[in-house]
């Protein structure tokens, strides 16, 4: 992979570093913020951020900030290298584009879905994809609409984990990433005045005088936009051949989390780590994971960053534009949309 070594910012390191764990060594980590508005985050030991001998990991991004090739590096505090006096030791590095692939099916309320290109792994987790109903009961709406519109979507995405430092599995891994969810756009219609410029008299120099005058009303179309996450779909692939990892209980291993369609929080558990943070889907309050045992502490930090943060319900939905159209009934194609965005 192509070299990542720029920061946002430079973290001081604690006075006493705290050595790194064994590969197999159960650990908690609170993963905070660096600064404000900065990508880099800092994991601490245990739950108190605020005493900086908790110091433990930086969680370096560096890469392209407009939707390009990123990475982020898992580094200790020990700097050791001439050429780079703030970077530590790379621990475990994520590649990955900071642009996931949407593909977006419009339609009437009630019209059947077609198949999408893009799937996850497995069976589905159930939840409420294509039931109308439970969409437009969901609240928010205040008013009379002339018709609704939905948009189906599915997004794939994915970063490559490596390591020169940790044992890994042996072969390169990544973790993929499926999402789908829902969109509801209801459209109403509003009168809009129009005004025309009409001359209302005659100075004394003989110049006229013009006013916007209103002469009518023209109808625009105006529409209320809820969006929904279903759920998130992680696995770890073999990187080589994109197929599930088979843990030791013999099952592939790939998680589902709800998204925001529905109303649970963002507290989940994962054969690597438990992740606990307060607040819901939409909170800045700092996630705290416990990873599990037999599994590389700071692998299941990488990856609970990505899958808190970079791949998150907000971070989807933030990444995530529907492509209604201005008119309801006019200049639009149902079907299949493509999009990057």
């Amino acid at each position: 992979m192509g070299g990542c070594c720029s920061r946002d910012v430079v973290v001081e390191a604690p006075e006493v570093i705290i050595p790194d764990p064994a590969e197999n060594e159960v650990c908690q980590f609170t993963i905070k913020q660096a600064a404000f508005a900065s990508r880099d985050y800092v994991a601490y030991r245990g739950t108190d951020t605020e005493n900086d001998a908790n110091k433990w990991y930086f969680l370096n991004k560096s890469g392209s900030k407009w939707g390009g090739d990123v990475c982020i590096e898992v580094e200790n505090f020990v700097r050791i290298d001439p050429d780079d006096k703030d970077k530590g030791q790379i621990l475990w590095r994520a590649d990955f584009r900071d642009n996931p692939s949407f593909q977006q099916q419009i339609r009437n309320a009630g019209m059947s879905l077609f198949q999408m290109q893009f799937n996850g792994w497995g069976n589905p987790y159930p939840s409420n994809w294509g039931d109308d109903h439970y969409y437009m009961g969901r609240g928010g709406w205040d008013r009379d609409y002339v018709c609704t519109l939905f948009i189906n979507w599915t997004m794939r995405s994915g970063a490559t984990l490596t390591s020169a430092m940790r044992t890994g599995w042996g072969f390169p891994v990544q973790i993929g990433v499926y999402a789908q969810g829902t969109a509801v756009a209801r459209y109403y219609e509003v009168d809009v005045p129009v005004y025309d410029q009409r001359q209302v008299g005659v100075r004394d120099d003989g110049s006229p005088v013009f006013e916007q005058v209103q002469v009518g009303f023209r109808t625009e179309w105006q529409k209320h936009v809820r969006e929904y996450v279903d759920y998130v779909q992680f696995a770890l692939l073999n990187a080589q051949t994109g197929v599930p990892v088979i843990m030791s209980d013999g099952n592939a291993c790939v998680l589902n989390v709800p998204g925001d369609a529905t109303d649970w929080t963002s507290n989940y558990s994962t054969p690597f780590f438990t992740v606990r943070q307060q607040g819901g889907w939409f909170t800045k309050e700092p996630p705290t994971v416990d990873t599990m045992p037999g599994v590389d502490p700071t692998l299941a930090l990488l990856m609970a960053h990505l899958m808190t943060k970079e791949y998150s319900t907000s971070a989807i939905k933030d990444a995530f534009h529907p492509h209604f159209p201005y008119h309801p009934r006019q200049g639009i194609m149902f079907g299949l949309m493509q999009g990057g965005y």
